[in-house]
């Protein structure tokens, strides 16, 4: 068993060498990936029917403004909001 026992330590310590070169190499690949989440707003919705994509974004804006009210932050006004990304699009 002693055999075994040492070729599973040498498996483990292996496997988590791997582990961490393959991390540290995603890592310095990365770039700046992770900055730019959360930087873009809200993209434009497009859906096959008419009313769909206005329906979706005023849902967008209510969850945004929920997440507002839920820092402490004053709430918007979504119709406002709203009607002012309408003129953007």
């Amino acid at each position: 068993m002693g055999r075994v026992d040492d070729a599973f330590l040498v498996v483990v310590i292996g496997v988590s060498l791997l582990a961490l070169v393959g991390a540290v190499y995603a890592l310095a690949t990365s770039g700046a990936s992770y900055d730019q989440i959360g930087s873009g707003g809200i993209e434009p919705v497009r859906s096959e029917t008419p009313g769909e994509d206005l329906a979706e974004l005023r849902e967008l804006l209510e969850a945004r403004n929920a997440r507002r009210v839920a820092r402490g932050e004053p709430p918007l006004d979504v119709d406002t909001e709203l009607s002012r990304r309408l003129r953007e699009m």
